[in-house]
């Protein structure tokens, strides 16, 4: 390989790291959005505790 060559992949490489850094600087900034009021209705933590009258009418 040559000394031209040589000097191809470094600048192509460069380039490269400078593009990943750019876009991954640009993915951090990016406006975090909320969930609709459905999905975090949706995503709420179960009871757990068993509704016994529940059970009783299942006449299980």
């Amino acid at each position: 390989m040559g000394g031209r060559q040589f000097v191809y992949i470094l600048i192509f490489t460069l380039i490269t790291i400078i593009i990943w850094i750019g876009a991954d600087f640009i993915h951090s900034q990016a406006k975090k959005v909320s969930p609709p009021a459905e999905v975090s209705q949706l995503i709420e933590p179960l009871d757990p505790n068993f509704d016994q009258e529940a059970i009783n009418e299942l006449g299980i």
